[in-house]
C-alpha cells in the first residue's frame, strides 16, 4: 500500500525537515549536535529547547515533540527516557551479516488516526534470504472505502473479526525484534507504525531502517522506467509478484531488498550505516555505475 510510484492515497507531508537534506539543518540534526556537544543522551526538554527554540515545555509536550523527531530521523533513537545517537556497532556490521524486517501494510486510507491498518504482512531477511514469515489481517474498525478495496481486494466481510489493532500490532513487535526495519516508502508504513505505538503507550519502533524506493532511485536511475514495487519486482525476476496483498508485497520487497544491496558497492560487505546514508530521504544520491553501486544484480 505505500508504493508512491503507483495509484496510492498521497503520503503526508512530514512537519519536520527530511533527515540529511541539503541546504537545511534538520530538527534531527541539531539534536545529534547537542548529543555530541554534551557527550551524553539528552532529555525530551533539551531536545525542545536545541531543536524547536521551545523552552520551559511540559513534560508530556517536550516527549511527544521528541518522539516524533526521533520517528523520522533513524539516526536517533530513545535510550530509556532520553534520546541517543542510534549509531554504534551495528552500524557498522557487514550487510550480509544484518536482519531485516521487511513490512509492508494494507489500510483504509493515507492519514493514521483517521485511517486504519487493515493487515500487515512482514517477512524476517537473514543472511540475505528470507527465514520467517508474519501476516495477519486486522479489523480497522472503520468502514473500507470502496475505492481502498478496489486496489487491495480487502473488504469489511475479510476483516470482520479479525484481531483489532492493540492486539495484531504487538504480534508484529516481537516479530520484528530489533531488526532493520525495511518497506518500499517506509515512511508510508512507519508512520501507521509509529502512531498506532504511540496510541498504545508503547513508545516508537527505533531500530534503524531503510527504504527500498529511495534506494532504488539511487541505485538504479536510469536502469529501470519506473521505481513502484512491480517494475522492481519484475526487474529482480522475484517469484512472488506484488498484489497489493501486505505479505506478497512485504516479500517482494525483501527480493528487492536482496538485489540492491547486491548493486551497492562491495554487496553484501558493505556497511548498514552505507546503505542508510543512500537508502532514506535526503541521502546523497548514487549513480548506478558509480561509487555506490557494483554491476547488477
Amino acid at each position: 500500500m505505500g508504493d508512491a510510484d503507483e495509484t496510492t492515497p498521497t503520503p503526508i507531508p512530514s512537519t519536520l525537515p527530511t533527515p540529511g537534506s541539503e541546504g537545511a539543518r534538520t530538527a534531527g540534526d541539531r539534536v545529534r549536535d547537542l548529543i555530541q556537544r554534551e557527550g551524553r543522551s539528552v532529555t525530551p526538554g533539551e531536545v525542545a529547547v536545541e531543536a524547536l527554540g521551545i523552552a520551559g515545555c511540559p513534560d508530556p509536550v517536550a516527549h511527544r515533540l521528541a518522539g516524533d523527531i526521533v520517528a523520522g530521523d533513524a539516526r536517533l533513537a530513545w535510550d530509556g527516557d532520553c534520546v541517543a545517537d542510534a549509531g554504534g556497532a551495528r552500524d557498522l556490521a557487514p550487510l550480509g551479516a544484518t536482519a531485516f524486517c521487511v513490512v509492508d501494510l494494507e489500510t483504509t486510507g493515507g492519514a493514521p488516526g483517521s485511517s486504519g491498518i487493515t493487515e500487515i504482512g512482514a517477512v524476517r531477511v537473514e543472511g540475505l534470504r528470507v527465514t520467517e514469515r508474519f501476516s495477519t489481517m486486522v479489523d480497522p474498525g472503520m468502514p473500507i472505502p470502496p475505492h481502498i478495496t478496489t486496489i487491495t481486494g480487502i473488504d469489511d466481510s475479510m476483516v470482520r473479526g479479525q484481531p483489532l489493532i492493540d492486539t495484531a500490532l504487538p504480534a508484529f513487535i516481537e516479530f520484528a525484534r530489533e531488526d532493520v526495519l525495511v518497506a518500499h516508502n517506509a515512511p508510508f508504513d512507519l508512520r501507521f507504525l509509529n502512531y498506532e505505538r504511540l496510541r498504545l503507550r508503547d513508545g516508537y519502533f527505533t531500530q534503524p531502517w531503510l527504504d527500498t524506493l529511495v534506494l532504488s532511485r539511487r541505485l538504479l536511475n536510469g536502469v529501470v522506467p519506473r521505481h513502484d514495487l512491480r517494475t522492481l519486482a519484475r526487474w529482480t525476476g522475484a517469484a512472488v509478484r506484488p498484489t497489493h496483498r501486505a505479505l506478497a508485497d512485504a516479500e517482494a520487497t525483501a527480493h528487492v531488498l536482496v538485489a540492491l544491496i547486491h548493486r551497492l558497492a562491495h554487496g553484501a560487505a558493505t556497511t548498514l550505516d552505507h546503505a542508510m546514508a543512500i537508502g532514506q530521504p535526503g541521502a546523497r544520491p548514487r549513480s548506478a555505475g558509480g561509487e555506490g553501486a557494483a554491476a547488477a544484480a
